[in-house]
């Protein structure tokens, strides 16, 4: 929605039944002479006598519609009466062209349904009058007392001017009126400002979902290279593929972590050991007594995270502990690459609720929230074997639940590279 259309709405509803629609000016904490700028624009002036008359200077350089009235708050000052007189001042010399006598005037109740309060009308003066310098003078028998001034006939609201009136009628209400300033909330203008904010907040809303679809958009596209394994380097000839190097200039974040709680870890070693003899760099990494600057300094002279199999609930509680996700995330959009064994892989999809589904992965560490790295949008069961299709569809038990997880024997890896998504390795991709 554009501004303008919201301001259009917003004032429709603000000043559509006002039957008095003055911009406010709260002047009767002010002290001194009050000068009137664009005297045709209406305005109202709530004001108070305190000993002396108010005197209110227009200077125009040219013709204009002069209009006068004074109005008095009935609840906080029923009983005073005021007047006005109205001067051109011309060389010097003032020349009375109005007097509104208030003291012998039959003021009139009138209920304001703008503000929803109750004046009591007074005197009223409205002529073409000459360019020139004016002074109009607002006074009582003892010069003391709250009244109104209004000036000028048309109407005119600016945005500025609309949003000001929602400081100014409430402190109106405290302190001229004397009445509850919970009325203002079922005053026109705070209805149609509840109606202009809900529609506001609906379109900043909308604006900001469109926003946030862009930017996922783009955080999908960005440069992101994983290898999810069953098996890790049973897939050598996969990762060797993904190089852009020669294997000697590349060094590997080994991480071991998912392997401690294990009794068997030859599946460690075997790993490592075909890194050394690929000609790999690796470093052996447990991230469980690391920090968060602690990692991203050990990564950033790394091409490759491998982050090797044992249980996923502990490898993805020592993650979150180091903030992972965080440094992987940064690493990866620098165009390097993260390998997934087992847990490795399961720990990078959406949850890691498959880990436990066959007689695999104890929650050791009593891990409640599943979620994972998110690094894939899918979850990945690892070691398929035949005889797992009933613990799969236990689990899962409609087709369209099954549609996210991808299922990976031991020869086979998903490749992820930006938004793309591909099974590699040997035999039929395994749907169930």
């Amino acid at each position: 929605m554009k501004p303008t259309l919201f301001l259009t709405i917003f004032s429709f509803l603000a000043l559509g039944t006002a039957v008095l629609a003055h911009q406010p000016e709260i002047i009767y904490q002010k002290q001194g002479e009050i000068q009137i700028n664009k005297p045709e624009i209406s305005r109202a002036f709530y004001d108070e006598l305190k000993g002396e008359a108010r005197r209110y200077f227009i200077y125009s350089e040219a013709e204009f519609d002069l209009h006068v009235n004074i109005l008095a708050p009935e609840i906080a000052n029923p009983d005073v009466k005021y007047s006005a007189k109205v001067f051109l001042i011309k060389n010097g010399q003032e020349q009375e062209i109005a007097f509104l006598n208030g003291e012998f005037f039959e003021w009139q109740e009138f209920y304001e349904q703008f503000g929803r309060d109750y004046y009591l009308k007074g005197p009223e003066f409205k002529q073409r009058v000459l360019a020139g310098k004016y002074k109009i003078e607002v006074f009582s028998q003892d010069n003391t007392g709250r009244y109104v001034l209004a000036v000028g006939e048309k109407e005119s609201f600016s945005a500025v001017s609309l949003l000001n009136l929602f400081w100014q009628i409430p402190l109106l209400k405290i302190n001229f009126f004397e009445t509850s300033v919970w009325q203002f909330f079922f005053t026109p203008l705070a209805i149609g400002g509840i109606v202009g904010v809900a529609v506001l907040i609906i379109f900043f809303i909308i604006i900001g979902s469109v926003f946030s679809s862009i930017s996922n958009a783009i955080k999908r596209n960005k440069a992101k290279t994983l290898l999810l394994t069953s098996a890790g380097m049973e897939m050598r000839g996969e990762i060797a593929k993904l190089l852009q190097k020669p294997a000697y200039d590349i060094t590997v974040a080994f991480i071991t972590t998912a392997a401690k709680p294990e009794e068997d870890t030859s599946y460690l070693s075997k790993d490592f050991e075909a890194m050394k003899e690929m000609g790999f760099n690796v470093q052996e990494v447990d991230i469980e007594d690391k920090n968060e600057k602690e990692l991203a300094e050990i990564f950033k002279l790394k091409d490759i995270i491998f982050v090797a199999g044992g249980n996923t609930f502990y490898l993805l509680k020592a993650m979150r502990k180091c903030n992972f996700k965080k440094v992987i995330n940064n690493f990866l959009k620098q165009g390097k690459v993260y390998i997934g064994a087992s847990a490795g892989s399961i720990a990078a999809g959406k949850t890691i609720k498959t880990a436990s589904w066959k007689s695999g992965d104890k929650n050791l560490v009593k891990l409640k929230n599943l979620k994972g790295l998110n690094l894939a949008p899918f979850d990945i069961f690892v070691h398929y074997q035949p005889e797992h299709v009933e613990i799969i569809k236990k689990k899962l038990p409609w087709k369209w639940q099954r549609r996210k997880l991808k299922i990976l024997t031991d020869q086979q890896a998903i490749l992820v590279q930006g938004r793309q998504t591909v099974l590699i390795g040997e035999g039929e991709k395994v749907e169930i």
